[in-house]
């Protein structure tokens, strides 16, 4: 009986342990949605003033976080000169805010990088977690976007609009 009472506390605390690492694993969140920016007024191949806004969201996530399951976000950002040969392309945002579904957000400071292959401009943000949710982690974001349309520049209006998906991973000790 001694021995399967001491079988029993070995196995016990195996389970305490294994509960412990559990709590101390890595906290991540892998999302995609959809990305959405506007351009006003649309961008031409005559420089002007353009005031942009961009939309994020985060329609699905799979998560450490059993309460989070999309989130959004949005910029804005003013661009003299702007036009189709110079769009405003990536620029800092040095808070970019993720609020969560569950009331959490989470704020990244990030660095892009800006390329364009096949027609597809990808724009990648990578950078730490400097609060909220899974603040001291690490986040990456990557949005796709088509190339402007040229014929589109020729108009009175512009490029007015892009979208594309997004998508992001972020890791937290």
């Amino acid at each position: 009986m001694v021995g399967l009472a001491a079988v029993g506390v070995v196995v016990a605390a195996t389970n305490v342990l294994a509960l412990a690492g559990v709590a101390r694993a890595v906290s991540s969140t892998t999302c995609v949605g959809s990305s959405s920016i506007s351009y006003s007024p649309g961008l031409t191949f005559a420089p002007r003033t353009v005031q942009y806004t961009e939309s994020d969201t985060f329609s699905s996530c799979v998560s450490t976080d059993p309460t989070l399951g999309g989130g959004t976000s949005s910029s804005n950002a003013t661009f003299p000169g702007a036009t189709c040969l110079a769009p405003p392309g990536v620029f800092a945002d040095p808070a970019y805010t993720i609020s969560w579904n569950n009331g959490q957000h989470s704020v990244v400071e990030l660095t892009f990088t800006d390329v364009v292959v096949g027609g597809t401009e990808q724009v990648t943000g990578t950078g730490p977690v400097i609060s909220g949710a899974f603040q001291g982690g690490n986040a990456t974001i990557v949005w796709l976007y088509p190339v402007l349309n040229p014929l589109h520049c020729a108009t009175s209006q512009g490029v007015t609009h892009q979208s594309g998906p997004v998508a992001a991973q972020i890791t937290a000790p």
